[in-house]
């Protein structure tokens, strides 16, 4: 089961992550302008992954799982 959205506000990640890219948007401007994990919250680890990956698609993860990819430097931030 993949987790790809807001289920609350029925927001796909791909949406939020455009967004968030064409605005420049962190995470916490984000749920101010879209009020995305504002419902239940359990979507807001996925959003941070997927602002912090790219990766908008995901595997339902483990708290562990979770703050692995969080730890991880964004390919952007990686030096060649």
């Amino acid at each position: 089961m993949a987790v790809n959205r807001c289920v609350c506000l029925d927001l796909p990640f791909v949406e939020l992550l455009e967004l968030a890219r064409r605005e420049g948007l962190g995470f916490d401007e984000l749920s101010r302008r879209t009020e995305c994990c504002t419902g239940c919250g359990l979507c807001e680890p996925y959003v941070r992954v997927a602002l912090r990956t790219g990766k908008t698609d995901l595997p339902v993860l483990s708290k562990a799982q979770i703050e692995a990819a969080l730890s991880r430097p964004r390919d952007d931030e990686r030096k060649s």
